[in-house]
C-alpha cells in the first residue's frame, strides 16, 4: 500500500489516486446502508419522512431528508478517518451538498492518530451503518495494480508549489432525494466523485436499493496523459462494480421497484436497442428541456439544418436512428444509465461479432438534465463513464465541459452525456443546434460578450469564446470555451470580472 501520509521537503504528499478511490468505495457503500436503514424504518411504521425540508420553497426537487445528512456525515468521517493530513493542509477539498457553506474543514487541533469519538460511533450504530473502528475502511481493494498503473496525483509541472495538482472529492450523500420521498427508490443512489485539476478522474456511485439483500457501488478510474497533440485525454484505469451484504434488510412486498434497473427499462424488447438511440431524462417541465428534445428530435435526427450534413466518418442514414426515451430520476442515474445500457451493447456486438466481419457502428445513448444539478451529481458518474468508454462525452447544453474548481458549483447550463460511436456525433450536432438558438440562451440567462452572436458559439468555430452569467447570478467569470473534453485540461477561470 502507498504511503499517502509522507510528505516530501519539495511539497505536498502523494496521494494515489487507487487507494483514494478504494476508501471512497467503502464510504460509498457505508453511506448507502444509512439511506436503507431510513428506508427501513420508514417501511416499519417510522415517521422518518414526516419531517422533509425543502431548500427551495415548493420544489421536489430540493427535498431534504434524514438520510441526506445523515449519509454525509458518514461519508465524511471516513475520509476524513484516512486523509486526516491531506485534508487539514488542504492537498484534499471535500465539497458536500450538505453543506451550509458547500465546503468541508478539519477545525481545531485534531490529532493525526485515528480518533473515535463516541458521538461519531453514536451516529454509526444509530444507523446499523459498520463502525470504523470495528471494520476499518478499506484502502488497498486496488492493491493488484502494477506501480505503474497506481496514478498517482502528481504530473510534470516542476518544483513550483503554486502549481500543485488540486483533488477535490465533491458527495452528493443521496442524489434523487425526491425519488426516495416518493418512493421510486431504484433511482437512488450515493455519489462520491474525485477530481484533479477540473477534472473527474474517479468516482463511487453506490446503489443501496437495486437489491434487498446487497448494495452495489459502481466505480471508474481513469489516468491522464497527453496525446501526440499534447492534448489530454482520458485513458480507463478501473471499471466495475463493487457488491456488498447488506446490513439493513429491506422488504420487496413493501417496494416493488426493488430490482428492477436501467437494463429491465431499455432491454431487448424489440431486438433493435443497437441501431436505436436511447434517451435518458427525467419528467422536469423545464422549458431549456423541452428545447433540448425538440433540437435532437427535429432538427438533429430530422436532418432538417444545413449544418447537419458535414463528414463525419460514418453514414449520414446511420446518424438519423429511431429514438426511444426512458424517464429517469437523479441526474447521476441518468448518466449511469448511458454507461450500462452502451456496456450492455458492447458485450451483445461482441458476442455477434464472433467469427464474423460486420462492423456498423454503435449508437448509444443520450443522457438530458436540464439546469439544477451540481458538481456533486456529475464528478462521479462522470468519472465512472470515462472509465468504461474514455471516447464518451459529458458536457452543457451548449457543448462546453463542466467546471469542477469547488466555487461554481452549478451547472447552470445544463447537462449532456453520450456514449457509443453514432450518440457522440448526435451530442455534438445537438450542441451545435442549441449554440444557435437564441431562445436558449434567454432560459440559462448566458449573455454573449464582445458583441459574439449565438453562431459563434457552435462547436465547428474556435473555442477561445467569452461568455458572461447575467449581474443576478453568482459573480461573472470569463472562461475559455473548449470544443471537446480532450481539451478540458484548457478550461481555467482567467479572470474575476465581478466580485
Amino acid at each position: 500500500m502507498a504511503n499517502s501520509n509522507s510528505a516530501t521537503a519539495k511539497g505536498p504528499p502523494e496521494v494515489d489516486l487507487a487507494e483514494l478511490l478504494s476508501t471512497c468505495i467503502d464510504a460509498c457503500r457505508r453511506g448507502c446502508e444509512v439511506i436503507r436503514n431510513v428506508w427501513h424504518r420508514s417501511l416499519h411504521g417510522d415517521d422518518v419522512l414526516g419531517s422533509i425540508t425543502y431548500k427551495i420553497a415548493d420544489d421536489p426537487r430540493s427535498a431534504l431528508t434524514e438520510a441526506d445528512g445523515a449519509s454525509q456525515k458518514v461519508i465524511i468521517e471516513c475520509l476524513t478517518n484516512c486523509w486526516a493530513r491531506e485534508i487539514e493542509a488542504g492537498y484534499v477539498k471535500i465539497v458536500g451538498e450538505e453543506e451550509d457553506d458547500h465546503s468541508t474543514d478539519l477545525e481545531g487541533d485534531k490529532s493525526f492518530d485515528t480518533v473515535y469519538s463516541e458521538d461519531m460511533l453514536s451516529h454509526f450504530d444509530n444507523y446499523n451503518c459498520p463502525r470504523t473502528d470495528r471494520e476499518p475502511i478499506i484502502r488497498d481493494m486496488f492493491h493488484y495494480l502494477p506501480p505503474l498503473r497506481k496514478s498517482s496525483t502528481h504530473t510534470e509541472r516542476g518544483d513550483d508549489e503554486s502549481g500543485c495538482d488540486e483533488i477535490i472529492i465533491f458527495i452528493d450523500p443521496m442524489d434523487g432525494t425526491r425519488e426516495f420521498v416518493e418512493g421510486r427508490i431504484q433511482n437512488v443512489q450515493c455519489l462520491i466523485g474525485i477530481t484533479l485539476n477540473g477534472m473527474p478522474v474517479a468516482g463511487a456511485m453506490g446503489m443501496p436499493m437495486v437489491h434487498d439483500t446487497r448494495i452495489e457501488v459502481a466505480y471508474g478510474m481513469i489516468a491522464l496523459e497527453r496525446d501526440e497533440s499534447k492534448l489530454v485525454i482520458p485513458v480507463p484505469v478501473l471499471s466495475g462494480i463493487k457488491f456488498f451484504d447488506a446490513l439493513n434488510p429491506l422488504v420487496r412486498d413493501a417496494a416493488p421497484n426493488i430490482g428492477s434497473s436501467v437494463d429491465d427499462d431499455v432491454g431487448d424488447r424489440d431486438g433493435n436497442d443497437d441501431s436505436t438511440l436511447v434517451v435518458f431524462s427525467g419528467d422536469s417541465m423545464k422549458p431549456s428541456l423541452n428545447l433540448a428534445m425538440e433540437c435532437l428530435e427535429n432538427r438533429v435526427l430530422g436532418g432538417s439544418e444545413e449544418w447537419i450534413n458535414r463528414e463525419v466518418g460514418i453514414d449520414e442514414v446511420d446518424l438519423h436512428p429511431p429514438i426511444r426515451k426512458v424517464i429517469v430520476g437523479g441526474c447521476g442515474h441518468k448518466i449511469l444509465s448511458v454507461q450500462r445500457h452502451v456496456q450492455t451493447l458492447v458485450q451483445r456486438q461482441n458476442k455477434e461479432r464472433v467469427g464474423s466481419l460486420s462492423s456498423r457502428p454503435m449508437v448509444g445513448a443520450i443522457s438530458l438534465a436540464p439546469p439544477g444539478s451540481s458538481s456533486w451529481d456529475t464528478a462521479a458518474p462522470t468519472a465512472v463513464l470515462l472509465a468504461a468508454d474514455p471516447k464518451a462525452r459529458v458536457t452543457d447544453l451548449l457543448g462546453r465541459p463542466l467546471i469542477y474548481d469547488g466555487d461554481n458549483l452549478s451547472n447552470k447550463c445544463g447537462v449532456v452525456a453520450s456514449s457509443g460511436s453514432v450518440a457522440s456525433v448526435i451530442h455534438e450536432r445537438l450542441c451545435m443546434g442549441l449554440c444557435k438558438d437564441d431562445a436558449l440562451y434567454e432560459l440559462l440567462s448566458v449573455n454573449l460578450s464582445n458583441n459574439a452572436s449565438s453562431d459563434e458559439l457552435g462547436l465547428d468555430k474556435d473555442p477561445l469564446v467569452e461568455f458572461e452569467v447575467v449581474s443576478d447570478k453568482d459573480p461573472l467569470v470569463e472562461f475559455e470555451v473548449v470544443r471537446s473534453i480532450s481539451e478540458l485540461d484548457l478550461v481555467r477561470s482567467t479572470s474575476e470580472l465581478n466580485s
